[in-house]
């Protein structure tokens, strides 16, 4: 029982997390619909379709969306990952919550499942300081962390090796999921918050976001002037060399690339769709 596990998981989360574990297993019972996991699957792992059609005790998430009951969690282990350092930012989206409240340490925990979110003991945690990175630069780090050192943690808690430290709840903060209307930038927000929502929100995901007569667009290169004074915030104060000058709290954000949402394309006359004095 040693070599075998059960693992729950999608997205590029879940195929970091499999490749570790498959470095410390011999034999993986895989719940997962993302093709790009099933590929991973050797002769000795097997696809099933939920935890209950496997005897298996211990079963490891990362990616896993579904809700365990709680009948599942009284009868198997389950091991969790996260994007944050636990107890803060329990919940959905923890690493661009984490930036938008400017950590200054960033980092992911795994954690073992109890029928609170996020709740479970620690079993060891990945701590980074924040330097100014994007979101996606900070996953980079946390797959290559969950690749190197998943399977090892995983097998020494199996072995006995780990003792769980419980979390600190008084230091507990719960997050949720973030949505496209999240994206959309708040004029009333310092030039601080702006800028880590364009160091938080990067591609793969969608980039920050003004909305046009109920049209979404992207902003995809920008600057932030500092200079305060009074004046309507969110409206355009000016447009040249195909920019467009919009009042914020603390200064002026001026767009340079603006891209359809939908299609992606690149908007190349900005005054056609802008006009001075227009409020957004």
């Amino acid at each position: 029982m040693l070599n075998e596990i059960i693992f729950a998981g999608s997205g590029h989360g879940g195929i970091v997390a499999l490749k570790s574990l498959q470095a410390k297993f011999t034999y993986i019972s895989v719940i997962t619909e993302d093709t790009d996991i099933i590929y991973l699957l050797r002769d000795t792992d097997k696809k099933i379709s939920n935890i209950n059609d496997s005897e298996i005790n211990i079963v490891v998430c990362a990616g896993y969306h579904s809700i365990i009951s709680e009948v599942i969690l009284s009868n198997k282990i389950i091991i969790n990952t996260h994007p944050s350092l636990l107890p803060k930012y329990r919940g959905m989206h923890g690493l661009v919550w984490a930036m938008l409240n400017f950590e200054e340490e960033l980092g992911f925990s795994i954690h073992l499942m109890n029928k609170y979110i996020d709740d479970g003991d620690i079993l060891e945690q990945f701590k980074i300081k924040y330097e100014n990175q994007t979101s996606q630069e900070i996953m980079k780090k946390f797959d290559d962390y969950v690749l190197n050192n998943l399977g090892r943690v995983v097998k020494e808690f199996v072995l006995g090796k780990i003792i769980p430290q419980k979390q600190n709840k008084d230091e507990a903060t719960w997050v949720c999921k973030r949505n496209i209307d999240d994206c959309i930038i708040d004029f009333n927000k310092s030039n601080k918050y702006i800028n880590m929502l364009f160091k938080a929100l990067v591609r793969p995901y969608p980039l920050p976001m003004i909305r046009i007569k109920n049209k979404l667009y992207e902003i995809s290169s920008y600057q932030l002037k500092k200079v305060e004074y009074e004046m309507h915030l969110g409206r355009v104060i000016n447009i040249e060399d195909n920019k467009a000058y919009i009042k914020v709290l603390e200064g002026i954000l001026i767009i340079e690339t603006l891209l359809d949402f939908e299609t992606k394309e690149k908007i190349s006359d900005i005054s056609k769709l802008l006009k001075i004095g227009q409020r957004l």
